[in-house]
């Protein structure tokens, strides 16, 4: 297939060889522009699968980029459980995805953004959340050897920047709103990191790197189901990762026939 790029709402590309996370051009507002992949040509086939390995990492033939050395916990390959639901006498099937090592599903989005991020040469990684998404980038930071600061509401439970801070992250709390917080990591991204390098804007809600984690949820539920794909999936969802990461996924699957 063609090499895959970051491309933008204008269409401009941009190479994999080095980090970014926002478009050059920012939107009319003078808000960043987002970045997505180009599309590849289809996805992969069940004998690309490695079945060597226990984790969302068997479907790497997938990715941009060819990863020597994941940052990987075991994430992915959670339980689908098959049970009875409503009066109809239907069943469904419950992926479990609080099995993945901080209980969430941004452990897929973390292993492979960060995985990625740090072969193109990022150190220090920053992240804004108030809940799970700072907590996967933390744990996954620190397995990975890279700095990482996560940026949270000033309002945020200390139950969960607790977790951040045991996985190894500074945790700084932004007064305001959930934009302000939003906002403040933006403006950060550059600035010196621990250890003298610069502080790379790593959020789950923008690099497009993360999405090639979240698709795997859609591999994993094709093979689980004895390499079909489900009629429909319901998906729970706040910022839409879980979805887009579906969306990618399925699409490349049916790309691939």
């Amino acid at each position: 297939p063609p090499p895959v790029s970051y491309v933008d709402r204008l269409g401009t590309t941009y190479p994999l060889n080095s980090p970014r996370w926002c478009a050059d051009a920012a939107e009319a507002d003078g808000s960043p522009m987002p970045l997505m992949l180009t599309d590849r040509t289809g996805g992969i086939t069940r004998s690309q699968i490695d079945a060597s390995v226990r984790s969302l990492w068997r479907y790497s033939a997938s990715f941009p980029l060819e990863c020597a050395s994941p940052i990987s916990l075991g994430e992915g390959c959670t339980p689908l459980v098959r049970r009875p639901f409503g009066s109809g006498g239907g069943e469904v099937h419950f992926k479990c995805e609080w099995f993945n090592p901080t209980c969430s599903f941004k452990d897929r989005g973390a292993s492979v953004m960060l995985s990625l991020l740090r072969q193109q040469g990022v150190t220090h990684v920053l992240e804004d959340s108030s809940g799970n998404g700072g907590a996967a980038v933390a744990c996954y930071a620190t397995a990975g050897g890279l700095g990482a600061t996560i940026m949270a509401p000033s309002s945020t439970s200390p139950a969960k920047t607790v977790a951040m801070r045991a996985y190894g992250a500074e945790v700084e709390l932004i007064p305001g709103s959930r934009q302000a917080t939003a906002d403040a990591a933006v403006a950060a991204h550059g600035r010196e990191g621990r250890g003298g390098g610069s502080v790379f804007y790593a959020s789950h809600a923008w690099h497009p790197f993360f999405l090639q984690g979240t698709k795997t949820l859609a591999y994993e539920l094709w093979e689980d189901l004895g390499f079909r794909a489900p009629d429909n999936v319901i998906i729970p969802t706040g910022g839409g990762s879980n979805v887009m990461g579906c969306d990618i996924g399925f699409g490349e699957l049916l790309a691939a026939g």
